[in-house]
């Protein structure tokens, strides 16, 4: 263990954050469920739209935006 306070300050990863987000946002959806999720619900609790092409950073942060606002 280092008592060094900036060590580990340079490791962020960014999109494992949005991945984590992620699947945060479909833990919260399934545990509000009593019931197995739809593709469609699934869909919604990742802030994405079925047949939308989106590149992955985009749907992260639209989607925990999504359910802060649904959650606030």
């Amino acid at each position: 263990m280092t008592t060094d306070p900036h060590a580990g300050a340079e490791l962020t990863d960014d999109a494992l954050q949005d991945e984590i987000e992620l699947v945060g946002d479909l833990v919260v959806a399934a545990s509000a469920s009593e019931r197995p999720l739809t593709d469609d619900e699934i869909d919604r609790a990742l802030g994405i739209e079925r047949g939308q092409c989106v590149d992955t950073d985009s749907a992260a942060d639209r989607s925990h935006r999504s359910w802060k606002r649904q959650n606030a």
